[in-house]
């Protein structure tokens, strides 16, 4: 699988995901699948919020921990 950023709020209080899967890899949608991290600046990462696009599907769990990782980077 292949995980992009696709975007912020502007504001660095979300990051949007691109999940893709690598060719010969079925575990991701044909398009791939989008989901956001979102935190406010004066809260903790336990208010952190995951937000999965509905027509996205599943989202791998590797690609979710990558995510938290580069997000607590980030944000």
């Amino acid at each position: 699988m292949a995980i992009t950023t696709v975007g912020t709020d502007g504001d660095d209080r979300a990051i949007e995901f691109l999940v893709a899967p690598r060719s010969g890899e079925g575990a991701a949608g044909a398009e791939g699948v989008h989901f956001a991290i979102h935190r406010e600046h004066d809260q903790g990462w336990e208010a952190a919020r995951l937000t999965i696009d509905p027509l996205s599907g599943s989202v791998p769990v590797a690609a979710v921990e990558w995510a938290m990782e580069f997000a607590r980077e980030y944000l």
